[in-house]
């Protein structure tokens, strides 16, 4: 007599055969959400990477040949609650402290850039503050040849926004429009927007977004020794 399956194995070898055929869609479908989230990941990364290091720039133009102080710089349409008080003359806004080191206005009255980008730069050559990154283009090598997946392409746009809220009586700020033009009064606010493009398809992946404030700085003291 010859050897063969019974029905009842050829039944569950067909039943067995059919079950891992339908997980395969399920298994392609994972990987599709996995490479799906990594290039997520990586273009949020990207995103978040470049409005850091934009960040670590001075507010503006007006501030970057000041060295170990940056000041409050004046605007023409920012919230009158953050002017120099109680006028002019003054080099301080209500809640900076007066003491010398500390956050204050220069003594002469001295406007923000009304020009956003490096058209309206001392120095049109070089990224030296915070909105010098207008149109700014960045693309980043991926597929293989550096760390990314993709080639993703950054571009940054940066904006006044307005500030006008009621700084003193109430507990929750909510400030204007987002999409201010570029070219707008200036104001106390700063958004740079960072958008992460998929440089092949030109698809958007992710739009970050930050806030920089015109708040200036203060000089550190520091104890020397003889």
């Amino acid at each position: 007599m010859r050897k063969g399956f019974t029905f009842v194995e050829l039944v569950v070898a067909i039943v067995v055969m059919g079950i891992a055929l339908m997980s395969v869609p399920l298994m392609l479908s994972q990987v599709s959400k996995s490479d799906e989230f990594s290039i997520n990941q990586e273009a949020i990364l990207a995103g978040a990477t470049k409005i850091g290091n934009i960040l670590t720039y001075p507010w503006d133009d007006k501030l970057v040949s000041e060295v170990n102080v940056k000041h409050i710089l004046d605007t023409t349409q920012g919230d009158s609650e953050l002017n120099r008080y109680p006028d002019n003359n003054s080099t301080r806004r209500i809640g900076n402290f007066k003491a010398n080191y500390r956050r204050k206005f220069d003594t002469n009255l001295t406007y923000a850039s009304t020009v956003l980008g490096r058209a309206g730069d001392t120095n049109p050559t070089a990224y030296n503050d915070i909105d010098d990154f207008d149109a700014n283009s960045e693309i980043i090598n991926g597929g293989g040849k550096g760390d990314y997946l993709m080639d993703l392409n950054l571009t940054t746009k940066v904006f006044y926004i307005s500030d006008k809220t009621n700084y003193f009586s109430s507990s929750t700020l909510n400030f204007g429009d987002l999409n201010t033009s570029g070219t707008t009064p200036t104001t106390n606010l700063k958004m740079i927007e960072v958008k992460v493009i998929n440089h092949v398809n030109s698809q958007t992946i992710t739009t970050l977004r930050a806030f920089s404030a015109n708040i200036g700085s203060y000089e550190l003291l520091y104890r020397t020794f003889n």
